[in-house]
């Protein structure tokens, strides 16, 4: 711009302006607009290197890996006195809603040590954690679906918490009915801080040589809707899936620029694409765009792979996008997005993209690339081969979506760190965050809500006893119990989680800070399950029993020379006069092909659907011993295996599941069929029939 600017001193010096002819007044209008046109330019990037150097320091690699950063913060001042804190924190939420609907209802009261500001009897409140818990019975939704039927018909208030509820998140339905769940400003900011901490963790595990310049993006498949699209109860709170509370409350509007001069796309852009297909095409486009991105991140595993599968799909009209710099050259796009405005929008931050990573040149040299790369689908490491700078992949990779690990470890290749994904997320709230970037484990959150745990053999008691944080112990599982600052007090989650180990110095966790030196009893903990199971008779046969009696089927079959794998499963329990038995539909893939047509070949399919049911039921009696005894005596008939059509799951998820209040990046697996309709769409997906 300087030498523009001197360029046009001279012409002044030299008088060409003052002799009027054609050709001068039009060499004035091409220097003044080239002058604007820098100038705007030049603003442009000013922006655009604030918002870099903001995100830089907030988030930056350097920043949250260092001594002073958000892990080494919280570990020496929350992790290392966790206990304590975590009782204070019980204190705190019974002392700010003790005057709510409901605490009056159930005569919860509060801990002294922290009593409420209005004068009260001398002998109420409870002296100690036990007495609370002895005194409080456990709860679950169903203890308050009146009062949250009244917060969103009717618009009450300080029916569970005195503090304002400012979203209420929708479960995703895993095992049941969608549930709304109450969430406070403090919970959701305290989610953003334990995302930062998570990401703190990350790039502690990571050696700096490989930390992400300053310009360097990062693509997070994300999911949002303009403010005015949400559903509201009467009084005007916001109701939508907990990923995308952000989008849904204007407060967190102010950091928008900032994630967006990092992510490959403005979160702007994205909630403004309705449909999900189209939503995930856009986003990938820009993703492909770029050809430096360092991390590829996506919450659940049946999102992560229906992303690569949409790359895998389109990768030619996502192609074409990036050539024309014009998605009406997509038919997604042509199809679901009439707004000529966004498209517009849309071009022009496609446009600024190619321009900055090198313009014409560039954009020939990236299109030529994920066309030969694409091409090689049975290749191991596509993610890695797109984007050879990429650092890892992330996503939740424990517990139930274990079986998709393979699958996903086949994307990433040998080259690519597959971490699990940075926050222990549930519809409740944010309740841990990652340890490591090679196991599945999580810290607990001690500041977020209080935590209680029910022994895995006393799950299915009404009113077992609890334990507390400092008294689980490492090969145990246990069903979570929270109490939250919304309101929800001992409330029984439904996740069972295994305590792994206490905190070390060890390779496969994240590096601790050097004080303290000796590291207190700091339990960490992965995800085993959802409660939720086939139950008849009560013989209460969970996900991982049928999980497991599916895969160890599998391994047989593969030591048997069958290349197939475990795509997606799901069951319920069919009950038709005296025919009470359960039925499991299942997807296999055959593991030699990673085409997207690719499914069991027909040999193998006939012997495979002839023999799956029988082996399946032995390997569950093994796993599930009551059942074994139901089987035996004839209560429950022979399990029924139905194979399904390739792709039938992820029909299911794009056309069954996703609504206006379940978000496509939330979505979990479906494993108990609760819904007619749900179960009808399985049996249409069969591969042949099977008498049922």
């Amino acid at each position: 711009m300087g030498s523009l600017l001197s360029k046009f001193h001279s012409y002044v010096h030299q008088d060409v302006f003052l002799v009027p002819s054609h050709n001068n007044v039009l060499l004035i209008i091409i220097l003044f607009l080239g002058v604007i046109t820098s100038l705007l330019y030049l603003k442009f990037n000013w922006k655009k290197f604030i918002y870099i150097h903001i995100y830089k320091r907030l988030m930056g690699p350097k920043w949250l890996a260092s001594n002073k950063g958000p892990f080494a913060s919280y570990y020496r001042n929350i992790l290392c006195n966790m206990y304590e804190i975590n009782n204070k924190q019980l204190a705190t939420i019974l002392q700010n809603n003790y005057s709510s609907t409901f605490s009056r209802d159930h005569s919860i009261s509060y801990i002294r040590s922290h009593c409420p500001h209005s004068p009260l009897p001398a002998d109420e409140g409870y002296t100690t954690i036990d007495e609370f818990r002895s005194k409080v019975p456990l709860t679950t939704y169903d203890d308050y679906r009146n009062y949250i039927d009244r917060m969103v018909e009717e618009g009450e208030k300080n029916l569970l918490s005195t503090d304002k509820i400012v979203y209420f998140n929708t479960s995703s339905g895993t095992t049941g009915k969608i549930k709304l769940i109450p969430m406070t400003m403090t919970m959701l900011k305290e989610t953003t801080n334990a995302f930062n901490i998570g990401l703190s963790c990350m790039w502690r595990s990571l050696p700096s040589s490989s930390f992400p310049y300053a310009k360097q993006r990062y693509f997070q498949l994300s999911s949002g809707r303009n403010e005015s699209m949400y559903d509201k109860t009467k009084s005007g709170i916001p109701l939508g899936p907990f990923s995308q509370c952000f989008s849904a409350i204007s407060t967190f509007s102010k950091y928008k620029p900032i994630t967006a001069a990092a992510n490959v796309i403005g979160l702007d852009l994205v909630e403004a694409i309705t449909d999900f297909e189209t939503n995930i095409f856009v986003q990938l486009v820009f993703a492909m765009t770029i050809s430096d991105i360092y991390s590829y991140s996506v919450t659940f595993p049946p999102a992560f792979i229906h992303t690569i599968k949409m790359i895998e799909d389109y990768y030619e009209e996502i192609n074409r996008c990036i050539t024309s710099i014009d998605f009406n050259d997509s038919s997604l796009v042509r199809n679901h997005i009439h707004d000529v405005k966004l498209v517009t929008d849309l071009n022009q931050a496609l446009n600024e993209i190619i321009i900055e990573y090198g313009g014409r040149k560039y954009q020939t040299k990236r299109t030529y690339h994920i066309q030969q790369e694409c091409c090689r689908k049975d290749v191991p490491g596509l993610l890695h081969r797109l984007w050879p700078s990429l650092l890892f992949a992330s996503t939740a990779i424990g517990s139930n979506y274990s079986m998709y690990k393979e699958q996903i470890q086949f994307y990433c290749g040998n080259k690519l760190l597959l971490s699990n994904f940075t926050c222990y997320l549930a519809s409740e709230g944010c309740f841990g965050f990652t340890a490591s970037n090679h196991t599945d484990e999580y810290f607990l959150l001690p500041t977020y809500a209080f935590f209680e745990f029910i022994k895995e053999e006393d799950i299915p008691k009404e009113q077992p006893k609890t334990l507390l944080m400092s008294e689980i112990e490492p090969g145990n599982r246990y069903e979570m119990v929270c109490t939250t600052p919304a309101g929800l007090i001992r409330y029984r989650m439904g996740d069972v989680i295994t305590c792994t180990r206490f905190l070390t110095h060890s390779n496969d966790l994240v590096a601790l800070p050097a004080e303290p030196k000796e590291i207190p009893r700091i339990p960490l903990i992965s995800i085993a399950c959802r409660i939720g199971c086939l139950d008849i008779y009560g013989e209460k046969t969970s996900e991982r029993h049928v999980l497991n009696a599916i895969m160890k089927v599998i391994q047989q079959w593969k030591e048997q020379g069958f290349h197939v794998g475990l795509h997606d499963f799901t069951s319920y329990t069919k009950i038709e006069g005296l025919s009470v038995c359960y039925v499991v539909f299942i997807e296999l893939i055959d593991e030699k092909c990673h085409d997207k047509n690719c499914t069991v070949v027909d040999n193998q399919f006939k012997m495979l659907q002839d023999i799956v049911s029988n082996e399946v039921d032995r390997q569950l009696c093994i796993e599930n011993q009551v059942y074994e005894s139901y089987r035996q005596i004839g209560k429950l008939g022979p399990l029924m295996c139905i194979l399904v059509q390739y792709g039938t799951f992820s029909t299911f998820l794009n056309k069954e599941l996703i609504t206006d209040q379940i978000s496509p990046v939330q979505i979990k697996p479906r494993r108990f069929l609760r819904n007619d309709k749900h179960i009808q769409f399985f049996y249409e997906h069969q591969i042949i029939d099977c008498t049922v």
